[in-house]
C-alpha cells in the first residue's frame, strides 16, 4: 500500500489553549503540529514498539512559525501536516494551519533528528527495520535566523514536572510557553506575535535548574535558556 504522504485533522480551538485576548497562544499551535506528526507516523507504522525495537527516537531540532491572523477560541482550524524527505540528519515535516474558508492562519515549519537512545547519537540513516516512508521532495522552508543583542538573566526555574515529557526532559512545546512570558505586557497589548524561533541545543531532564534570559531588540525579543552554564535552547518572537 502507498504510504500517505500528508496527513489532515480539523478541531475547534478550545479556551484553554488561549491568552488573556482569547486567541490561540503559540505553544497551542506547536501541541497540535506535534501530536499530528505522531498521529501520522503511527498511522504509517511508525510506531512507538518500531522505535522500541529499533532503540530510536526523533527529537527537535528547531521550529519556525509564522503567524498570519489572529485565531480565536471557537474557531475551526484544519491542521495539514507534510513530512519530507531527510536531507543529511535533518527530517523536515511543515504544517499547515487553515481557516474554515481555507486561508492560511500559519505556517509551521519543523527539523527533527533521528537518534540511537542507547548512545545518543544523530543517525544519519535510519534503521532498515524501520521502512521510513516519506520521501517527497522538500517544498518550503521558513527562515531559521535571528538576531541575538545584548541579554540578561531574568529568572531562575527547574525542569519541573508540568514541563517534562515520557522522554525525560522539557517538552519542546513547553520553550514557547516560557519564552512568551518573557514578553512585556504592555508590548503584547498592542502587538500580535508574528513569528516565532525555537532551537533546541541540549536537553534539559526532569528536575534539572535552568536560567532564562533575554533580550529586546527593535520588534524582535529574543530569548535563552541554560542549565549548568550550557545553553540548551534559544529562539526569537517577533511583534507586529
Amino acid at each position: 500500500m502507498e504510504p500517505i504522504q500528508s496527513y489532515e485533522n480539523t478541531f475547534v480551538v478550545q479556551q484553554e489553549e488561549c491568552d488573556i485576548f482569547n486567541k490561540m497562544m503559540p505553544a497551542a499551535f506547536l501541541r497540535w503540529a506535534q501530536q499530528a506528526s505522531i498521529d501520522h507516523c503511527n498511522h504509517v507504522g511508525l510506531t512507538e514498539e518500531v522505535y522500541k525495537q529499533t532503540h530510536t527516537a526523533f527529537l527537535m531540532a528547531k521550529v519556525a512559525i509564522e503567524f498570519f491572523a489572529p485565531v480565536y477560541a471557537g474557531q475551526q482550524l484544519t491542521l495539514t501536516t507534510i513530512p519530507f524527505s531527510p536531507k543529511r540528519a535533518m527530517y523536515h515535516r511543515i504544517c499547515k494551519f487553515c481557516d474554515q474558508h481555507g486561508s492560511l492562519v500559519a505556517l509551521y515549519d519543523s527539523r527533527w533528528i533521528l537518534v540511537n537512545t542507547d548512545t545518543r547519537r544523530i543517525l544519519r540513516q535510519p534503521p532498515q527495520e524501520m521502512n521510513f516512508p516519506f520521501l517527497l521532495p522538500i517544498e518550503k522552508e521558513l527562515d531559521f535566523s535571528f538576531e541575538k543583542p545584548p541579554f540578561e538573566k531574568v529568572s531562575h526555574s527547574c525542569a519541573s514536572y508540568s514541563l517534562c515529557d515520557c522522554n525525560g526532559h522539557i517538552n519542546h512545546t513547553r520553550y514557547a510557553d516560557l519564552f512568551c512570558d518573557c514578553l512585556d505586557p504592555e508590548l503584547i497589548k498592542k502587538h500580535r506575535i508574528s513569528k516565532m524561533v525555537l532551537v533546541y541545543h541540549h536537553e534539559i531532564p526532569f528536575g534539572n535548574p535552568f536560567d532564562i534570559s533575554y533580550g529586546y531588540k527593535d520588534n524582535q525579543l529574543y530569548v535563552a535558556a541554560q542549565s549548568h552554564e550550557k545553553a540548551c535552547t534559544e529562539g526569537a518572537i517577533w511583534l507586529q
